[in-house]
């Protein structure tokens, strides 16, 4: 039986990357409208889960200003690079399996640090997909029109006991999440708003709404 609360499920913004397309700046510490693109995501996690964390691989204290900013005070060890065994810009697969390796809980939510405008009832719908169908991992898909449906795949709830089988794909050479979820037995949710999960991922798009 799932746990419908809160409680069961930590947070996790992914901040891992690049920045490729942000010309090498930390994307997650960009501004946007006036605050830090991840300040926008954490306050929406913090709003949905029992605790938060964060992967990031450079500018660790400032994430961890973010963090207390936003929680009151997260532990010290809230801001985590990407284990020592898995190797440095392995993409965000890496980041999920240190994020599962330091959960407690029985679910974790992952969220790209480039995704400013979340449902308030993101994790309350997608868990209670894993519910109804026994899922292992539930991920967000919007529809633009009559095009097909987008699934979401860096964002999404995952039941931390998959953490053995992907690190035995990972360690065989998989990299992309979207196969890797569908590897698992996953499910996903329809939100109607398309907008709810654009992601901020250029200097372009910033500089288009701010």
């Amino acid at each position: 039986m799932v746990d419908h609360t809160s409680q069961n499920v930590t947070g996790w913004l992914l901040a891992g990357g690049e920045g490729r397309r942000m010309q090498g700046q930390d994307k997650g510490l960009v501004n946007y409208q006036g605050r830090p693109l991840a300040a926008w995501v954490l306050d929406s996690l913090q709003r949905q889960c029992g605790s938060l964390r964060i992967s990031a691989n450079r500018n660790l204290p400032r994430y961890q200003q973010l963090l207390n900013d936003v929680t009151g005070q997260a532990p010290s060890d809230s801001v985590l690079p990407d284990d020592p065994d898995l190797h440095v810009s392995q993409g965000p697969l890496a980041g999920i399996i240190t994020a599962m390796r330091h959960t407690d809980t029985d679910w974790l939510m992952i969220v790209p640090c480039d995704m400013p405008h979340l449902p308030a009832d993101l994790i309350a719908r997608l868990m209670r997909e894993a519910h109804q169908s026994n899922a292992d991992i539930v991920t967000p898909c919007t529809q633009s029109g009559t095009e097909n449906e987008r699934h979401h795949w860096v964002c999404g709830l995952i039941r931390k006991r998959v953490c053995p089988d992907t690190v035995s794909q990972f360690v065989n050479g998989e990299r992309k999440v979207g196969h890797w979820v569908r590897s698992q037995h996953w499910a996903s949710v329809a939100f109607a708003d398309t907008q709810a999960f654009a992601n901020m991922n250029t200097l372009e798009t910033l500089r288009g709404q701010q």
